[in-house]
């Protein structure tokens, strides 16, 4: 009888010893504190003749080195519906990061001047984690400085 009980223990614990493997094992959480993260700025101009411009951009970081980064535009009317809307292409980027301080550079664009300009974009984000602070430098052109909030 005590054979069995050292064969039933033995197989239970074969069995608990083998059930996780190196798939089922957690992966370790990231230090990077941007990634999964999507952060927005809006900005609504006053009302004139019944309508206003409302600007907005979007950031999301996808992964530990990649962004996308929207611009939008659109005007609505008085009653809350939108008489024109001019969304721009996702732009990709990678990044780097140091801490809470994240270096993104893409390309854009130019239509006015008919050649591509590099943008470097600085992100800073707060201690709370809840505000993104970022500087857009173009050469030739001066810095632009946009804070965003967090959306998730």
């Amino acid at each position: 009888m005590k054979l069995k009980y050292i064969f039933m223990f033995l197989g239970v614990m074969l069995l608990g010893l083998t059930a996780c493997g190196k798939k089922d094992t957690p992966k370790t959480a990231s230090n990077n504190p941007f990634a999964g993260t999507q952060w927005e700025y809006i900005q609504s101009s006053a009302e004139e003749q019944g309508e206003r411009e409302v600007l907005t951009d979007e950031i999301h970081f996808l992964d530990e080195t990649h962004l996308v980064y929207q611009h939008s535009y659109k005007v609505v009317k008085k009653d809350g519906s939108i008489k024109e809307i001019h969304e721009q292409e996702k732009r990709e980027a990678t990044y780097t990061y140091n801490g809470l301080v994240a270096t993104a550079t893409f390309t854009v664009l130019d239509k006015e001047a008919g050649k591509q300009q590099k943008v470097k974009l600085i992100l800073t984000m707060d201690e709370a984690k809840q505000k993104l602070t970022g500087v857009a430098s173009t050469e030739g052109e001066e810095d632009q400085t946009i804070t965003f909030t967090r959306k998730k």
